[in-house]
């Protein structure tokens, strides 16, 4: 079974040789920092970002053990922004408070421009063994970052027509571009629209079900390959409306607020589960602390299948890169399944 095969039929919940390994974030820096050499990337013009060049990318994950390449397009957000320490870039207060900003000066990249797809293109094209996994937002989290976080709670009921006319707009963008990665062969989508803070949903189940699901659902019409939603946070009281949406996989099961293991008791015979292993674990951690907390996670969760190892977010560039070889280890020690 190769990595791609492995993947997809993990996310079907069937039988597989080994609990697949899952990144779809591992920043520059730290890809680098195993790797031993600079990484040249691709850019996205209309977006002005980068991406890893696919040859580095089929490089890391030959060396972790990862059964995945992943690339990743997303619409603009409309906000002010601040950089971290190490150059991170984090959204501040949204900029899109009035029909009349929305007006004047919210404007998405046209989604048929093909300098878009160019690099989904060549993932595609050169893949070999791992399966490619796109990964985007599609509306939420991009609406909520571009009116803000507080305007946005407040408009739900005093502005509804600012909120509907942002959620309309990334959800026809993220559609479209869904539909033509589908079209270009990606194996697999995934979205990172989160949706809830370590002590629940930022909104009520019914404002989730009106607010998030009524328009993701017609995203998700354009998705004809398996879809991984990822939320950070307790998701237990809207995870039958996220499972609603027509998901294959969820991700992280946050491990600062959520029990993984009872969760997949719960779940695990719907839908796959990835994630958790705990970011701080990878940041500040020991090689031997990583190991033995993915060692137990596989240990746990593998039984039954419909398991995949994944961090518990992503990969960032102050991730210790001897604990990512540590996990790598692990996955190859213990990740295979005995008939």
């Amino acid at each position: 079974m190769n990595s791609r095969e492995r993947v997809l039929a993990a996310l079907e919940r069937k039988p597989v040789d080994r609990v697949p390994f899952v990144e779809t974030t591992i920043g520059l820096k730290i890809g680098e920092a195993l790797l031993g050499h600079p990484t040249p990337t691709l850019t996205i013009p209309a977006l002005r970002s980068t991406i890893r060049n696919v040859e580095d990318e089929k490089a890391l994950s030959r060396l972790l053990h990862r059964d995945n390449i992943s690339l990743r397009i997303t619409a603009p957000i409309f906000s002010a922004i601040v950089r971290g320490a190490t150059g991170e870039v984090f959204a501040e207060e949204g900029l899109i408070h009035t029909m009349d900003d929305f007006k004047k000066h919210f404007r998405l990249p046209d989604p048929d421009d093909e300098t878009l797809y160019e690099p989904v293109r060549t993932y595609v094209k050169e893949r070999e063994e791992f399966a490619v996994i796109f990964s985007t937002r599609i509306a939420f989290l991009s609406a909520v970052m571009s009116i803000g976080f507080q305007t946005f709670m407040e408009a739900i009921y005093l502005d509804p027509e600012l909120v509907d006319a942002v959620m309309t707009a990334y959800v026809k963008w993220s559609a479209r571009v869904l539909e033509r990665v589908c079209e270009i062969g990606v194996d697999v989508v995934k979205s990172t629209d989160d949706f809830a803070f370590h002590t629940g949903p930022f909104i009520s189940p019914e404002a989730f079900r009106r607010w998030v699901v009524s328009y993701h659902q017609v995203a998700a019409q354009s998705i004809s390959v398996p879809w991984i939603a990822h939320s950070d946070g307790d998701i237990l009281p809207i995870v039958e409306d996220m499972l609603a949406m027509g998901i294959k996989g969820i991700h992280p099961i946050d491990p600062n607020c959520m029990d993984i293991r009872a969760f997949k008791r719960q779940y695990g015979h719907r839908i796959c589960i990835l994630g958790n292993v705990d970011v701080n674990t990878l940041a500040m951690g020991t090689p031997e602390a990583t190991y033995e907390e993915v060692r137990d996670l596989i240990r746990d969760l593998a039984p039954g299948y419909g398991y995949i190892v994944s961090s518990g977010n992503s990969i960032p560039d102050y991730v210790v890169p001897e604990n990512m070889l540590a996990f790598a280890k692990a996955v190859r020690d213990f990740g295979a399944y005995h008939s």
